[in-house]
């Protein structure tokens, strides 16, 4: 037989501490009138402010659109064909714990403020990469951060965090793609001549 639900409310007498489920005028155990007391056990959930609404849309708009860069530059996952969204985003399912998937990352959102002294620094280094005509990269070793964690009964070790630009890190992710492409002409297609080879590795550098 399963467990009893409780109600979400319940009715105590402040004179014989009786409880019952249901209101009444008198209390049946001492027969006193006028002495059942209302108990809320379980409190209506409080309505979320306007800034807060804000706060949570603007959090749900970034992670979208985080996943749909991810997914346009990096491509689907099929794994997760009919787990994620149209977008790759994953975050309205709890228990995977990270916002979107591409076909190599796992991504996690932050739409969060962040500490003055990391935009200070993430500002410094990108003028400094513009006048340089260099590229920005925020590295951060921070002496709390544990070096390894525990996963799946081993420890994990955690790389330092390297922070670059959205946009570079888009660029990189296509590189990427296009060099993975050369590999398996050059490496592993022993059909290839010479010529074929030339012809399909320019073909995929003018690619977009």
């Amino acid at each position: 037989m399963g467990q009893m639900i409780r109600s979400k409310r319940e009715y105590k007498c402040s004179k014989c501490n009786n409880v019952l489920i249901k209101w009444a005028g008198i209390c049946p155990n001492c027969s006193t009138a006028g002495t059942l007391e209302e108990v809320v056990l379980v409190p209506a959930k409080a309505k979320a402010s306007l800034s807060q609404k804000a706060l949570m849309s603007r959090s749900k708009r970034s992670e979208r659109s985080i996943a749909r860069r991810m997914q346009d530059v990096d491509g689907q996952d099929p794994a997760f064909a009919n787990i994620a969204s149209s977008t790759g985003r994953v975050g309205h399912i709890t228990n995977l714990r990270f916002d979107a998937v591409s076909r190599t990352y796992a991504t996690e959102n932050k739409n969060r403020i962040i500490p003055g002294w990391m935009v200070k620094a993430w500002i410094l280094v990108s003028q400094r990469a513009s006048d340089f005509n260099k590229y920005a990269l925020l590295h951060i070793d921070p002496p709390n951060m544990p070096k390894t964690v525990p996963l799946n009964g081993q420890q994990l070790k955690l790389d330092t965090l390297a922070i670059i630009g959205q946009t570079r890190h888009e660029y990189l992710i296509v590189r990427s793609h296009k060099l993975e492409k050369i590999e398996n002409i050059v490496l592993y297609d022993p059909s290839s001549t010479p010529d074929k080879v030339v012809s399909e590795i320019s073909e995929i550098l003018r690619s977009e």
